[in-house]
């Protein structure tokens, strides 16, 4: 058996290919073929799982084979990186002028990985992008488009690729950060002619209607989040504000609870009410 393996270490010496080009060649297929029997068997082993999980598993495998494999040939190459870079020092700061958009994407994802700022699945706003996640690498995020009017928040149908480098330089807003729950907000501009007290009556009841049957349940979960992740997390109960804006409108500000695939449905029945109870109104005010 030694003799075999020094007679193979003697045979791969005698190549005219250096070490470094055969540690490469063989061992990112290696780390390929690791992560998909990998893959294949978690998905086999949980073939209950939703379409969503299995998308999130797939990019992390993805991604956590690409972060293996420039580990290793990062290893591999590490003598002939040393020398290649220090005989490119004069150069050093023109790379890092032309590579700074790169840099600046390979930041934004460290800081995304660090903080678990969001995953596949998540709806997020960032520089008035919508959307849905539904695909993340170490260089950009691709989101469903979700709008675009603000009020509407269904899928559009389009994707909008943004690049991570955005995250040090943009707020980044989540919906879901409470998990399956959302505590959902939106404003209605009325005119400033229309009294309040007879649109905000209609609009509450709505309100209670399409969201009572979750609010305990809503209640009793965010209580839970407090306890263990001590977030100060906000009421269950739907609320309706009124907020002056200027001499033409005033804004109700409506907010409320609700289950994340739900949220989008209670919005639209508080909107179609505002828009009858406008209409009515609008039409007394005409005879």
């Amino acid at each position: 058996m030694i003799d075999w393996i020094r007679a193979v270490r003697e045979a791969a010496q005698s190549l005219p290919v250096s070490r470094e080009w055969l540690y490469s060649l063989a061992l990112v297929p290696a780390i390929v073929l690791l992560r998909i029997l990998l893959l294949r068997l978690h998905l086999r082993r949980h073939p209950e799982l939703e379409i969503e999980e299995k998308r999130r598993v797939l990019v992390m495998s993805r991604n956590m084979a690409l972060l293996a494999c420039a580990f290793v040939l990062l290893m591999v190459w590490a003598t002939e990186i040393q020398t290649f870079a220090l005989s490119l020092a004069a150069l050093a700061a023109a790379t890092v002028l032309a590579l700074k958009e790169l840099i600046m994407c390979l930041s934004g994802s460290l800081v995304r990985f660090a903080n678990k700022q969001y995953s596949v699945g998540d709806y997020i706003e960032i520089n008035h992008i919508r959307g849905r996640v539904v695909d993340i690498n170490w260089l950009n995020t691709l989101v469903m488009q979700i709008g675009p009017n603000p009020l509407i928040g269904r899928l559009s149908g389009k994707t909008i690729s943004f690049p991570n480098s955005l995250l040090l330089n943009f707020p980044l807003y989540r919906d879901n950060v409470l998990g399956h729950y959302v505590v959902h907000m939106f404003d209605i501009p009325v005119p400033i002619h229309l009294d309040s007290d007879a649109i905000v009556p209609r609009l509450e009841a709505v309100l209670v209607e399409k969201c009572s049957p979750y609010i305990d349940e809503i209640a009793a979960y965010l209580q839970a989040v407090q306890l263990e992740k001590l977030f100060i997390t906000p009421p269950a109960q739907p609320s309706i504000s009124r907020v002056p804006f200027d001499d033409k409108v005033y804004n109700l500000v409506v907010r409320f609870a609700a289950p994340v695939n739900l949220r989008l449905d209670v919005q639209q029945a508080v909107l179609d009410e505002f828009i009858r109870v406008q209409y009515r109104l609008l039409n007394d005010a005409g005879h």
